[in-house]
């Protein structure tokens, strides 16, 4: 049975790396090279999987690096772009796996402090372990593909319609969400729930300065075909001007 259970644990391991790549290349497009698309899912696995715990800088630190190099080598765009998928999506990863990770460890070990928990044998330790591992991981892969869901309909509008100032604008509002998870994770003592509705408020915060920007494009876009249907306006009235104008002459001349 455990066999069976960490069979499945490494199938959803694979498989929340894929939503997760998927989301990101949504975002931005991967190199067309097809040796690059491999070897950027394999070092996505690696980023993605990240176990996060609480006052642990050499994780944050790594998962941060390894994810900025993944992002520039794997991934086309300009540099502000690529920037605002660091600042979108590590703060997010960061979150849940670092949520993930406790809460899974504490249930684990709220059932071995407990009297029943004492009383079983190591076997059915490991099963529990094994089970809670694979709810955790179910958990996970199901909110990323719910973020893929929710995000998708704009994530690849707004690389193509934001120009440099705008992409200043919202990489500093999600800066916030950023600084917050990585220094809450850090600094806050072992064992508080507090950092849980901090990290859940850093995830949204991400995710919404997303939809912001999104609205950002929306609104820009509608403003260039104001401005457009305006010049169109203009040029034909000068054009029904200058006909009317001709005829007049026309009309004239003719008398």
């Amino acid at each position: 049975m455990i066999k069976v259970l960490d069979t499945l644990t490494y199938l959803l391991s694979w498989g929340y790396s894929f939503v997760f790549f998927w989301l990101l290349k949504t975002f931005l497009p991967l190199r067309k090279n097809r040796f690059m698309v491999l070897a950027g899912f394999c070092v996505c696995h690696i980023v993605a999987d990240f176990i996060i715990y609480s006052n642990d800088l050499a994780n944050l630190l790594g998962s941060l690096l390894l994810f900025c190099a993944y992002v520039f080598v794997f991934h086309r765009g300009m540099a502000i772009e690529k920037i605002s998928v660091v600042l979108v999506f590590y703060p997010a990863m960061v979150a849940i796996n670092y949520l993930m990770t406790d809460a899974g460890s504490r249930l684990f070990f709220a059932v071995k402090r407990s009297a029943f928990g004492e009383t079983l044998p190591a076997s059915q330790i490991e099963l529990i372990e094994a089970v809670i591992l694979m709810a955790t991981l179910i958990l996970r892969l199901l909110f990323w593909i719910g973020a893929w869901l929710v995000l998708r309909r704009f994530l690849g509008k707004i690389t193509s319609r934001l120009n440099l100032k705008t992409w200043l604008i919202v990489d500093m509002l999600m800066l916030a969400s950023f600084v917050a998870v990585f220094t809450i994770i850090y600094f806050m003592p072992r064992d508080t729930a507090i950092v849980y509705p901090i990290c859940g408020a850093a995830v949204f915060s991400s995710f919404g300065c997303m939809y912001l920007a999104s609205y950002i494009c929306e609104s820009m876009q509608t403003a260039y075909r104001v401005q457009e249907l305006e010049m169109q306006k203009n040029y034909y009235q000068d054009r029904i001007k200058d006909e009317e104008r001709v005829r007049s002459i026309y009309h004239d001349l003719k008398n």
